[in-house]
């Protein structure tokens, strides 16, 4: 492919050291804009499972991928759900599997995934105005290790971003709750008893 004359290769050079990897982790302040630890999905890769996939495959691609959560896709390829590590790990897909009376390798991520219908979001439009501590309170308030933020543009709207607990506790230096998880826990094993 022929460049325009205006751009010229880079000059490049052969490493004299071993180079160091960047550090994941950053410190931040309570006072911090919220959007300076938001996961942002328009410039970072979003991991997705079927909602026919095994719980033990998910898992799997979860740890392969780094990630604590994925989003689930409906068998039409359009956004389902969102599963997480916790939940695939813990007493709800047991429970789940004992009420269906069903082995528990016969349950999918659709039998144990948070429904889009469950989701509790923020607009990106607030998220722009808020700040690191704003969405702790938030998270803290409704007992969500994840906060999921969406973006209404040309009259649609979008999955955006996310807020992780984690994150927010390594880069504050400060758990946000203990009880988060509990608390999350216990309304999540309400829905899928149902």
């Amino acid at each position: 492919m022929a460049l325009a004359p205006r751009f010229k290769p880079l000059e490049l050079s052969s490493l004299r050291t071993l180079p160091g990897l960047p550090q994941c982790h950053r410190q931040a302040h309570a006072e911090d804009p919220a959007l300076s630890l938001l996961t942002d999905l328009s410039h970072s890769a979003v991991v997705v499972a079927s909602q026919h996939d095994s719980l033990d495959s998910t898992l799997h691609v979860m740890l392969r991928a780094g990630v604590r959560m994925v989003f689930v896709s409906g068998a039409d390829g359009q956004l389902a759900g969102v599963v997480t590590a916790d939940l695939l790990q813990g007493e709800s897909p047991i429970l789940r599997a004992s009420n269906a009376q069903v082995a528990f390798k016969e349950l999918s991520v659709a039998d144990v995934m948070i429904p889009i219908s469950h989701w509790q979001v923020l607009d990106l439009a607030q998220v722009r105005t808020a700040r690191l501590g704003d969405i702790v309170a938030t998270m803290h308030e409704h007992g969500l290790r994840y906060l999921l933020v969406t973006q209404l543009k040309d009259g649609q709207t979008t999955l955006r971003g996310l807020f992780s607990a984690t994150r927010l506790e390594q880069a504050l230096g400060t758990p946000i709750g203990s009880d988060l998880h509990s608390r999350s826990f216990a309304e999540l094993e309400a829905v899928l008893v149902r």
